[in-house]
């Protein structure tokens, strides 16, 4: 086979090959256009970034309608429950006393009459020894607005308003006498609660697994009190307060004397009850409760003054932020509602329970939380209306908007919270502290919203006209 017959058949196998590998090519192009035209047919598309903003937007708005509806109208619920979720937003003056309870000289009260007896050659300081005791009860049950006073025969309690359960129930525990005597087998009082610095509760369960318990209290002697229980070691005492017997066999052991109160809760609220009374000692004179009547507040028109400076500063940075900020007005303006909200509902369910009642630097404190969280959106808002007016887009001016206010916004809420934890260790400012605390935490959570909803009016919208001063 000659050189150029060779040649030419290389050629012509060379075009074969070419033909066939363009021919592959194309079917194989041409299938891949008809799989993916199919799969794009039978699948959703994507959603848009506008979609999803509307979607998030809508569960905020709802979450947000939700919060307040609770707040202002409550909740009724199963009665295998929680029976009623009181609103927690003071809309009146008559839903103060279930929502935020106010002190005496804030919300009104009540007082009463008690006229006195000294015992038998009782000396002068007796009858304020006796008041100071009360006072010292009511203390310890949370009334620190409380006022004991003695005069023209009378000793006069006035307290906060409260429901009528709990008023009787402060009441009675106040003005109990206390005096407890420890009789040996021949019904001789061979101690009193003057011989013992304190009594403790103890409750015992019968093993890990079982709801059964007992009750038992413990009487530690003082110095005299244990020289006394020296000689009783090993007896059995019997046990009266206010001349009614608590326990008939009370033993000794060293300076300490063990009573059995029972197996059940009624034993345990004695027990408690009785360990109050030994823990704040007695009240040396008989009281006899002589006439009840109601306390109106001394200082009624702080209230008003601080609701309505409140309401002003809301209506005044409504107005800020919607003329400068627009959408982002709009966000940060939500936000400071929802501060407003999750602030009482904390100071409602946290804070009252543990102080009781609410004075006026508590109400002060509210204000200062509401001013912090307004305060947070205006600076934000001011940060992202400048980035818009240097020309970047909504979704970059609100990025850099957020992280050049974030040093400020933080700064203050760390410095605030610090003040908030120092005021809680003294007992004078404990409950304004645990208020302002409440509301700080409040609107660290609201500047959290607010980005949440800047970033939805974002996605929504891309137009910088609608956030903020453009060029």
């Amino acid at each position: 086979m000659t050189r150029k017959r060779e040649e030419s058949i290389i050629s012509k196998s060379t075009k074969k090959d070419d033909a066939f590998s363009r021919s592959a090519t194309a079917f194989y192009n041409e299938r891949k256009r008809f799989l993916m035209a199919n799969k794009q047919s039978g699948t959703r598309k994507p959603l848009t970034s506008s979609a999803k903003g509307i979607i998030c937007l809508a569960l905020l708005l709802a979450l947000t309608v939700f919060a307040s509806y609770l707040s202002i109208a409550g909740l009724n619920l199963d009665s295998e429950g929680v029976n009623v979720l009181l609103p927690w937003v003071p809309v009146s003056s008559a839903n103060w006393p279930k929502s935020l309870p106010l002190t005496k000289g804030l919300g009104g009260g009540t007082y009463a009459e008690y006229a006195y007896s000294l015992p038998e050659d009782a000396s002068e300081t007796v009858l304020q020894d006796s008041a100071n005791t009360i006072r010292a009860r009511l203390s310890s049950m949370g009334e620190d607005d409380a006022v004991v006073s003695v005069k023209e025969g009378l000793i006069r309690m006035e307290l906060r308003s409260m429901d009528a359960s709990r008023l009787a129930s402060v009441r009675n525990m106040a003005v109990m006498g206390g005096q407890f005597e420890f009789k040996d087998s021949n019904e001789n009082v061979v101690l009193t609660e003057k011989d013992f610095e304190r009594a403790n509760v103890r409750v015992n369960r019968l093993s890990s697994t079982s709801t059964s318990y007992t009750v038992s209290m413990e009487f530690k002697a003082n110095k005299e009190g244990a020289e006394k229980l020296k000689a009783l070691e090993g007896n059995y005492l019997s046990i009266t307060v206010d001349g009614t017997t608590v326990s008939s066999y009370a033993t000794v052991s060293g300076d300490t004397v063990t009573a059995s109160m029972g197996t059940n809760d009624t034993a345990y609220n004695n027990a408690y009850n009785f360990a109050f009374l030994m823990n704040y000692g007695a009240v040396d004179v008989t009281l006899n409760q002589r006439g009840v009547g109601s306390v109106k507040a001394d200082t009624s028109i702080v209230t008003q003054v601080v609701l309505i400076v409140c309401a002003v500063l809301l209506l005044c940075a409504l107005v800020y932020l919607l003329a400068t900020g627009k959408l982002t007005g709009v966000s940060a303006f939500l936000a400071v509602w929802c501060a407003l909200v999750m602030g009482l509902f904390f100071v409602a369910t946290v804070v009252v329970p543990s102080v009781q009642c609410l004075n006026t630097g508590c109400l002060v404190a509210v204000l200062l939380g509401l001013l912090l969280a307004m305060f947070t959106s205006v600076n934000r808002t001011d940060a992202i209306s400048k980035a818009i007016g240097e020309g970047s887009a909504p979704r970059q001016a609100s990025r850099l908007g957020f992280k050049a206010a974030a040093k400020v916004v933080w700064l203050a809420h760390g410095a605030v919270a610090v003040v908030s934890l120092i005021m809680m260790i003294f007992a004078f400012s404990r409950s304004v502290g645990y208020t302002l605390f409440a509301m700080v935490l409040s609107s660290a959570i609201a500047t959290v919203i607010m980005r949440a909803y800047q970033a939805c009016f974002t996605a929504i919208t891309n137009k910088p006209a609608s956030f903020g001063k453009v060029k």
